[in-house]
């Protein structure tokens, strides 16, 4: 006997089908995401900071300093980077200690876009110089012994510049002073200074675009390409599944 064929019977059978398109959507998306944050995380960079010394200022006779070690090296998107290592040196003895009263010292560092420094746009700026200054405080300052004081900063503890080129991008470099930790007695444990660096693309001077220029019309970019791909693999699964149904049900 021939059978109607029910619309209704279709519709029970959706759920199933729309889960599948769903599934499938999430998977092809996921990939698209993951490529795109690959590409931002890979932003190389560089820094340099410029060493420093001070000095005890409770007498004429400078027996005790603090060197202010910079360091230097490539990091890649967002880092946290310890920029200075602290030691002590000391020649004064208990019976007559040295001190730090609010001695003053400034922090030079040097940030490097590595991707600016092959371009050869004559707008391109893939270096620029951050500082820092703050007053550094210690009492019983000896060969032995070294007690902290409470240090300030003079400046601001956050700077932001922008490098880049015209052709390689413009990103913009927020910079955060994270930690700041004292050095301990001459021989002992090093102090440091840690900051936070943020990338994020930005527009370069004078409103010059962030990036290369897009692709032009007649060449689509691979994230189009993809998702074009999708929707006639889509069509097709959705044209078979509703075949196949109607030739259940007739049956």
């Amino acid at each position: 006997m021939l059978k109607f064929f029910s619309p209704y019977a279709l519709m029970e059978r959706m759920p199933e089908m729309r889960k599948s398109l769903v599934a499938w959507f999430v998977v092809a998306l996921a990939g698209l995401l993951v490529t795109g944050s690959v590409r931002a995380d890979t932003i190389p960079w560089g820094y340099s900071a410029a060493s420093t010394d001070i000095v005890n200022n409770n007498n004429p006779i400078k027996t005790s300093g603090v060197s202010f070690a910079g360091s230097s090296g490539v990091a890649s998107g967002d880092s946290g980077i310890i920029i200075y290592n602290l030691t002590t040196n000391s020649t004064a003895d208990s019976s007559g200690p040295d001190s730090f009263s609010n001695v003053p010292f400034n922090l030079g560092v040097t940030f490097t876009d590595i991707k600016a420094t092959s371009s050869t746009s004559s707008s391109a700026k893939a270096s620029d110089t951050i500082n820092f200054a703050g007053l550094f405080n210690a009492t019983n300052v000896t060969t032995k012994s070294l007690l902290p004081g409470m240090n300030s900063w003079t400046s601001p503890t956050t700077a932001e510049l922008v490098l880049g080129a015209d052709d390689v991008g413009w990103r913009k470099y927020a910079v955060a002073i994270s930690s700041f930790t004292p050095p301990g007695q001459p021989g002992g444990a090093p102090g440091s200074i840690q900051a936070v660096v943020t990338i994020t693309p930005t527009d370069g001077p004078g409103g010059s675009g962030s990036g290369p220029p897009p692709p032009t019309n007649g060449t689509p970019e691979p994230a189009s390409l993809l998702l074009a791909g999708l929707g006639l693999p889509l069509i097709v699964l959705v044209r078979r599944r509703m075949k196949k149904n109607q030739e259940a049900i007739v049956a």
